[in-house]
């Protein structure tokens, strides 16, 4: 038997469709509305701009024009609004108002970060033991701070969720940071425990070394956290990714330009230089028992003779000396690649490696040492490191562009006395004035709603 239709379900559902048809129509005309609102505010404030610019007359700029920066201005101030009524931009979902948001909260987290980093500075082996009056107190105070962080964290937890969307806490990159935060101010805590414990329960043989202490070396990253609860401002984050995206490009190959110098000179200067263990020394002296007397006061690197460096004088001989890593030291050598790439940086920073050059002059001709050291200033110490301030510069340029941006659309206001509204005419969006006679407005506002339209 064939399925039987009602007219009434037919009526129903085409009023629903009805009714969607409409919902949907009326969300399009109020972010139309809303578009046109955006544009002509931007236009309003490009017209403001303009006028006062024609009446201070800027040198350099004719009257009349626009000026780079005011366009630039309008322009991110429509992208922006526009971007946040798009149709298929999906609605930011509102959040809750939590006991974080309050004043005091926020006052208690930035004590809280100022007593952690204080009693990080004062828990050191050698504070301890010249003043042990503070053990006690440090521990306290660690303990007030750890329950503070747990507290904030286990809130923030119960308000955004722990790892069920993208917004939960586990997910966001500066609460992942106060929560690695939270582990080590804990591992500190429980390790300044088992250390006040040792001596208290001397049959339980706790052994305590200092290199435990290395569990607190995170925890003076906290003034990171400090300076974030100061910050009152902050960059869209289509924005900052933006920004990263380009600066973290000409970073990397800054990088990639620095380490392919550095190997290089590090590979060119074993090949060159290699193991320098000539020494002069007194004639018979054993290469493998070395006394500071059988040296050359001062000790000096040497060649062979023919070698091209410098050649020991007749009393003593220049031999290759085995000595040991502790007795040679480290201030510059080439013996293999990785104390070929320390030399090398020490020589891009400017600092002792004119020692290193002597010692390559001593062993080899000199010339060698000089084009080498030379070559290796202009591309390290000159070149690369120019390049570098010069990307940095750039960035925190384009951080202060996209800063004063933000606060120049903050800025734009308009005058009490100009009251308008937009309709839809034939012609499409107007700005309708709504003052009951133009006489009674400022000159300045008369001469905008003319030139306006």
């Amino acid at each position: 038997m064939p399925p039987i239709y009602s007219p009434v379900e037919d009526s129903d559902s085409g009023h629903r469709k009805q009714s969607l048809i409409v919902q949907q129509h009326e969300r399009r005309k109020s972010i139309s509305v809303a578009k046109a609102a955006v544009i002509s505010s931007a236009m309003l404030a490009r017209k403001d701009s303009l006028t006062n610019l024609n009446r201070v007359n800027t040198i350099g700029t004719p009257a009349g024009t626009m000026p780079s920066h005011i366009k630039r201005d309008s322009m991110a101030a429509i992208a922006d609004l526009l971007a946040a009524t798009s149709v298929g931009g999906a609605p930011k979902k509102k959040r809750k108002p939590s006991i974080l948001d309050n004043p005091n909260a926020e006052r208690l987290l930035k004590v809280a970060c100022i007593l952690s980093l204080v009693t990080v500075c004062m828990n050191t082996p050698k504070t301890l033991k010249i003043f042990p009056i503070l053990n006690y107190p440090i521990l306290v105070i660690d303990t007030i701070v750890t329950l503070i962080f747990t507290g904030e964290a286990l809130i923030r937890i119960n308000h955004m969720g722990l790892i069920q969307d993208h917004s939960s806490y586990l997910r966001d990159k500066w609460c992942e940071f106060d929560f690695v935060i939270l582990l080590f101010h804990w591992f500190s805590l429980l390790l300044h425990i088992y250390l006040n414990m040792s001596p208290l329960f001397p049959h339980l043989e706790l052994v305590y070394y200092d290199y435990f202490g290395i569990i607190r070396c995170i925890r003076p990253l906290i003034i990171i956290r400090f300076i974030r609860l100061l910050l009152k401002f902050k960059l869209p984050k289509n924005r900052i990714q933006q920004l990263l995206k380009r600066s973290s490009t000409q970073v990397q190959n800054v990088t990639v330009f620095f380490v392919f110098f550095m190997a290089l000179y590090a590979i060119m200067g074993i090949q060159l230089f290699g193991r320098m263990d000539y020494h002069c020394v007194v004639k018979n002296t054993n290469p493998k028992n070395v006394t500071i007397n059988d040296l050359a006061i001062p000790d000096t690197m040497c060649s062979q003779k023919g070698g091209g460096g410098y050649e020991c004088p007749d009393n003593m001989e220049c031999m290759k000396l085995d000595l040991s890593a502790k007795a040679e030291g480290f201030y510059g050598m080439f013996d293999h690649f990785g104390a070929s790439v320390f030399t090398v940086y020490l020589a891009a920073s400017e600092e002792g490696w004119v020692y290193v050059l002597y010692d390559c002059i001593d062993s080899m001709p000199s010339y060698v040492a000089f084009l080498y050291f030379i070559t290796l200033l202009f591309f390290l110490a000159w070149l690369v490191k120019n390049v570098f301030i010069a990307v940095i510069t750039e960035t925190f340029a384009e951080i202060r562009v996209q800063f004063s941006e933000m606060w120049t659309k903050k800025e734009v206001t308009i005058d009490d006395e100009l009251k308008q509204k937009i309709e839809k005419t034939e012609e499409g969006w107007r700005l309708i004035r709504l003052d009951a006679e133009l006489q009674h407005m400022s000159g300045r506002i008369k001469t905008l709603q003319r030139d306006w339209f």
